[in-house]
């Protein structure tokens, strides 16, 4: 399962659309439909600063426009956006109308996001004791969203172990075709290596071959390899290899296609307890990203690599 970047965007996608209904005197149309697309899920940070303005021009209470910004912070996950708007958020805080409001129930929720933003950024200074008084501070004032806050635990733990980790890149290993080989051949002269967790019987794997495949083009114009890293055992009737290779042969795939050994000490090292799991690695073996596929943390790892990076 994606960790905590899936569950505060399942969080978002469930939170109740309730704009105020317009008066009599300014109920124009055009204005409840500029709400709706303050909070579409498909907005972009561009398109969420025009419609912004344009909101606040056609008398779309302010309240409203920061919830928006606040969700879209949230759902995307885009802590320098989140960190930017703070603000904001707390001037909402100090005058949040129930009656008023377009997503959040209550002042206590906005002040438990408040508390999870200020966490976010301990968590970027590398702040131990600030992380861990504001997370629990989010979750004591909305404890309806603990799983999302306890996730937020859990990633800060693993990013904290990862740091201080440096991954042995000579271990030896097979292709899908059987060829020996290791991530450090793998890696060559680039920039950094970043390697795919998966498994034939994973489904959300499965279904993420394809962004693999479009990773693996993009980024190798900046350096960047990506590789597959097969996690499947090997049965009766098949080998990891064979395994690995047929869905190889089925994705019509050119990138590097690996075979962990049955000792699993990357999934160990890693900590790699689900997948698709991606883990973006320096040439000397620092781990600069672990998690989720889709994590938008992803693209800012990578874009400390090579500013000219963009996420598809």
């Amino acid at each position: 399962m994606k960790p905590v970047i899936c569950a505060l965007i399942l969080c978002c996608g469930q939170l109740s659309l309730r704009a105020q209904a317009p008066s009599a005197e300014d109920a124009a149309a055009g204005v409840q439909a500029l709400v709706q697309r303050l909070f579409a899920q498909d907005t972009t940070e561009e398109d969420l600063q025009t419609l912004a303005k344009e909101a606040n021009k056609a008398g779309v209470p302010r309240q409203q426009i920061i919830e928006a910004k606040l969700v879209w912070g949230l759902r995307h996950q885009n802590t320098p956006f989140l960190l930017k708007i703070l603000p904001e958020v707390e001037i909402l805080a100090s005058s949040f109308d129930p009656a008023s409001a377009a997503a959040l129930p209550n002042v206590e929720a906005v002040k438990a996001f408040i508390a999870y933003i200020k966490a976010l950024k301990a968590e970027e200074a590398l702040d131990a004791d600030g992380f861990k008084k504001n997370i629990l501070e989010a979750v004591w004032l909305n404890p309806q969203q603990a799983p999302v806050f306890l996730q937020a635990i859990e990633k800060f733990r693993l990013e904290s172990k990862m740091a201080a980790l440096v991954i042995d890149l000579k271990i030896p290993m097979t292709t899908s075709m059987g060829e020996a080989t290791t991530l450090r051949d793998q890696l060559g002269g680039g920039k950094a290596l970043l390697v795919d967790f998966w498994a034939s019987w994973c489904g959300p794997c499965m279904n993420l071959m394809p962004a693999l495949k479009k990773k693996a083009a993009a980024l190798s114009t900046h350096g960047i390899v990506v590789a597959a890293m097969n996690k499947d055992d090997g049965t009766a009737e098949a080998t990891a290899e064979a395994t690995a290779e047929r869905i190889r042969l089925e994705q019509n795939a050119t990138l590097p296609w690996l075979v962990e050994p049955a000792e699993r000490p990357y999934t160990k090292a890693l900590d790699v307890t689900t997948i698709p799991r991606m883990v973006l690695l320096s040439p000397e073996g620092k781990v600069l990203f672990n998690g989720h596929p889709e994590d938008p943390a992803l693209w800012v790892a990578l874009k400390k690599i090579d500013p000219a990076i963009e996420a598809p």
